[in-house]
C-alpha cells in the first residue's frame, strides 16, 4: 500500500510539473504576439488618433467578412484571376452591398466594355513602360479603369502587355499617341514589374456603380453638327439628373444607409459639382463613415481580430482612398497577420 501511496505522489507531481511547462510555452507565446502586436500597434497610434471619431457601439460593427480583401481581389485580377475574381468580389459585395467601389469592380468585370466606353477607337501600339492602368489613366482619366479597358481589348490578364502589341483606345487618337523614338525589340513585357492594382476614384466609382450612369471622366464625342447641339443640351439635362441622385441620396439617408446615400451624392456631384445639398453633405458624411469605420477597425485590431480590422479598413478607403492613418494601420494589421500565421 506505501508502495502505491508513493507512485500516487511522484505521478501527481509529473502531472504537475508538466502542466506548468505547458502553461509556460503558452504564456510565452501570448507574450511574444502581445509584444508584436504592441511595436505595431506603437507606430501606428499616433496616426489612428488623428480620426478623432466618437466612441462606437460594438454592437454596429460589420461581422466577419469570410473573403480576401479588396485590395487582394484586384492584385488577383490584375494578373488575370478573373473567375476567381469575380466570385470573390460576389462574396465581398454579399457583404458589403454599400460599397460603392467593390460595385464599380464588378460593373468593369461585367459590363459590355463598348457601352461604357463607347464604340469609336483609334489604335495604338504598346511601348516599354505601358500597362492598362497607365492607359486608362491617361485616356479615361482614371487609373481604376484598367480592367474595363483590358476587357475593351478582350484582354482576361491585364498584366500580360507586350511592347508592339495594337491595342484600340477609345475617343480619337491624341498627339501624344505618336510612335516613340526608343522602342525595345517588340514581344517583350512593356513592365518587368506589375505594380498594386489601382482602385477607382470616387467620383468614377460613383459613376460606374450606378448602372446607367455615365463615366465622368469619360465622354465620348460625337460627329459632325450633332457635337455642338449635344454640347449645348448638356446643361440643361445635368442639373435634373443630379437633382435626382440627390432625392434618392436624402432618402437613403433616412433609411440609415449612408453609404448608399454618399454613393448617390457623389454621383450627382459627377454630374453638377457645385449642386447643393449634396456639396455640403458629401464631405461631412465621408468624413463621418471614415471616422467610424476606423474607430471600429482599430477596435478589432487591439482584439487582434485582424481579419474584420482589415475589412473594415478596406472600407475606409473605398470611401476615401486619401486616408493615410487606415492604410498605415492596415500595412501594420498585414504584417502582424502574416507573422501570427507564421508563428
Amino acid at each position: 500500500m506505501m508502495t502505491f501511496g508513493r507512485r500516487s505522489r511522484t505521478s501527481a507531481r509529473i502531472w504537475q510539473v508538466a502542466t506548468l511547462l505547458l502553461t509556460a510555452v503558452v504564456l510565452s507565446g501570448c507574450a511574444q504576439l502581445g509584444e508584436l502586436d504592441a511595436r505595431l500597434q506603437g507606430q501606428a497610434d499616433a496616426e489612428g488618433e488623428k480620426a478623432g471619431a466618437d466612441p462606437v457601439n460594438e454592437a454596429d460593427v460589420a461581422p466577419p467578412a469570410d473573403r480576401r480583401s479588396l485590395d487582394g481581389i484586384l492584385d488577383g485580377l490584375q494578373r488575370g484571376g478573373f473567375a476567381r475574381g469575380r466570385r470573390d468580389l460576389a462574396r465581398y459585395l454579399e457583404r458589403h452591398p454599400d460599397d460603392m467601389v467593390a460595385r464599380a469592380v464588378m460593373r468593369q468585370l461585367t459590363a459590355n466594355p463598348e457601352e461604357v466606353l463607347g464604340r469609336q477607337s483609334h489604335k495604338y501600339v504598346v511601348r516599354p513602360g505601358d500597362s492598362f492602368s497607365a492607359l486608362a489613366s491617361r485616356h479615361l482619366g482614371d487609373a481604376g479603369l484598367f480592367l474595363i479597358l483590358a476587357r475593351y481589348n478582350d484582354s482576361e490578364n491585364p498584366s500580360d502587355l507586350r511592347v508592339g502589341e495594337t491595342l484600340r483606345l477609345p475617343g480619337e487618337p491624341r498627339s501624344n499617341d505618336a510612335e516613340p523614338k526608343d522602342t525595345a525589340k517588340d514581344g517583350q513585357p512593356a513592365r518587368r514589374q506589375v505594380d498594386r492594382a489601382p482602385i477607382p476614384s470616387w467620383q468614377t466609382a460613383a459613376a460606374l456603380a450606378l448602372p446607367d450612369a455615365p463615366l465622368p471622366s469619360y465622354r465620348p464625342k460625337t460627329s459632325g453638327g450633332d457635337e455642338s447641339r449635344n454640347e449645348a443640351s448638356a446643361p440643361k439635362a445635368a442639373p435634373s439628373r443630379a437633382e435626382r441622385l440627390q432625392s434618392e441620396a436624402m432618402t437613403l439617408l433616412d433609411d440609415d444607409r449612408p453609404e448608399a446615400a454618399l454613393e448617390r451624392f457623389e454621383a450627382a456631384l459627377a454630374e453638377d459639382e457645385g449642386i447643393e445639398p449634396a456639396a455640403s453633405r458629401a464631405p461631412a458624411l465621408r468624413e463621418r463613415l471614415v471616422g467610424e469605420y476606423h474607430q471600429r477597425a482599430i477596435l478589432r485590431y487591439r482584439n487582434q481580430e485582424l481579419d474584420e480590422a482589415i475589412a473594415l479598413w478596406d472600407r475606409v478607403l473605398a470611401i476615401d482612398p486619401s486616408f493615410e492613418p487606415a492604410r498605415s494601420y492596415r500595412a501594420r494589421a498585414r504584417e502582424l497577420q502574416r507573422r501570427v500565421d507564421a508563428l
